[in-house]
């Protein structure tokens, strides 16, 4: 099988089109078709179902996809190793946890425009685990992911710790020392089940007897923030890592003596990131350099809350 034909395989399963592969690659449909049916032919199974609008992968499809990622990274980290330093260039697709989107997307992405001017950043928000599993995977070639403090990165990845944060209750302004049973009365605006900030949450509510009240889920970290300050319920949120969020919009926290959770933001990569190296290191002096400076502890009003 020719490199060709991996990667205008690549291309029609991420595009799930064979006239956008072809369009991205310079080739016609039928070119493209024909190089599809030769690797099919080496490879003796059907890699897509051409009975489906968008293409979808088969399950044969599907491991051949893993596979031809990892060939066509290593011819890339072949040719790097013994290519002239050259200024980085192409596709970054880096993954970005819902909660930090708000940091990411500020002055570390004008930093990395203004240092890789040639450079694309594609930006994919999910879960922390699965944007690990899809930089392991390939599919992603980096990610900012946020863990619980203990909670460590798979050892396959190149992982690097940027900074800590505690994960405050944030409530509406004005509201005047609200207990537990206050706060889970009127309801919680947090992201749906599978955020570790809602299972603490749930834990701290079990050890009083309380059933979690869920009254808005959603995961925008900013609407999440302009709900509890508009009264529809209290929230959880590292506020250092939304400040840009809670600066324009009015909230106060609350202290509860028997919650404690922190969470710590990390830079993951592939263990082999070739030509594009350099912007993994600038992204992450970029992060360290925005959780001390820029987002200093926000001077919010504070209100004490009795565990009863």
């Amino acid at each position: 099988m020719k490199l060709n034909e991996i990667r205008t395989f690549v291309a029609v399963a991420e595009a799930q089109s064979v006239q956008e592969a072809g369009n991205r690659l310079g080739l016609t449909q039928s070119a493209v078709s024909r190089l599809i049916q030769r690797l099919e032919a080496e490879l003796g199974v059907a890699l897509f179902d051409r009975q489906t609008k968008p293409l979808v992968l088969t399950r044969d499809g599907e491991q051949a996809l893993a596979h031809a990622r990892r060939v066509l990274q290593a011819t890339d980290d072949l040719s790097d190793a013994f290519a002239a330093v050259t200024r980085p260039r192409g596709l970054l697709r880096l993954g970005v946890a819902h909660v930090l989107t708000t940091l990411t997307a500020h002055q570390p992405l004008d930093t990395l425009r203004a240092a890789f001017p040639d450079l694309t950043v594609r930006l994919h928000s999910d879960w922390s685990t699965p944007l690990m599993e899809q930089v392991r995977n390939g599919t992603l070639d980096g990610a900012v992911v946020l863990l619980y403090e203990g909670q460590v990165p798979p050892e396959d990845l190149a992982a690097t710790c940027v900074g800590r944060e505690p994960v405050s209750i944030i409530a509406p302004p004005g509201r005047r020392d609200p207990t537990i049973h206050d706060m889970n009365a009127l309801g919680w605006v947090l992201q749906p089940d599978g955020c570790r900030y809602r299972t603490s949450l749930t834990e701290l509510l079990a050890r009083h007897g309380l059933p979690l009240n869920i009254a808005v889920e959603a995961f925008d970290q900013s609407l999440l923030v302009s709900l509890v300050a508009r009264g529809v319920g209290y929230g959880l949120a590292p506020l250092r890592l939304i400040a840009p969020v809670t600066r324009a919009t009015p909230i106060s926290t609350v202290n509860v003596p028997d919650f404690d959770l922190t969470v710590a933001v990390w830079l993951v990569r592939a263990r082999f990131t070739g030509r594009i190296g350099p912007v993994f290191d600038a992204l992450e002096d970029s992060l360290r350099a925005e959780l001390p400076s820029r987002f200093p502890s926000p001077s919010l009003p504070v209100l004490h809350s009795a565990a009863e």
